[in-house]
């Protein structure tokens, strides 16, 4: 299964998604490549407010420096604060799991990320319409509770087969 239609199949079942995920050998490059896509698509979803925001204002600075900095942002900056918070939520599970590694983390936080891109996406179209709004703020609100429910998930799933072996 490709990682777009197991990040689709994670949108109904994404304790069985990230089983699948984990079935494969999951190494370095392909745990960035999750993290870099995500942040690209993060990108994206950006981009109907932006030019929203640009069209309907006419003194705000040009659009394309706006997108330049949003994306010398997404994907330069944000990957490294995403690593360190990897890095932190690591130190934290090694109290309770002492075989916790920094890989497991790192997979467990990166396929979070790429798990919640579709309602992100989606998000961002919205906003691209609507201004900012009760719906929307309900929205933003509903994928950051998911991706947490995404996150632990992975992270026990994780947790349990550090422990077994």
């Amino acid at each position: 299964m490709t990682t777009f239609s197991t990040v689709l199949y994670s949108l109904r079942s994404p304790n069985l998604a990230f089983r699948r995920v984990l079935s494969t050998s999951i190494e370095e490059p392909r745990a960035f490549a999750w993290l870099i896509s995500a942040c690209l698509l993060f990108f994206l979803a950006r981009l109907p407010l932006l030019s929203r925001e640009a069209h309907l204002n006419p003194e705000m600075p040009q659009f394309e420096s706006i997108i330049g900095g949003v994306l010398i942002g997404s994907l330069f900056v944000a990957p490294l604060v995403l690593y360190s918070i990897a890095a932190l939520s690591c130190l934290f599970l090694r109290l309770k799991f002492k075989m916790f590694n920094w890989m497991d983390s790192r997979i467990a936080f990166f396929w979070s990320l790429l798990a919640v891109t579709p309602l992100v996406l989606l998000r961002g179209i919205l906003a691209g319409f609507w201004e900012s709004n009760l719906i929307l703020n309900v929205a933003s609100v509903l994928i950051f509770f998911y991706f947490l429910y995404v996150w632990v998930n992975c992270t026990s799933i994780i947790a349990k087969v550090v422990n077994v072996e």
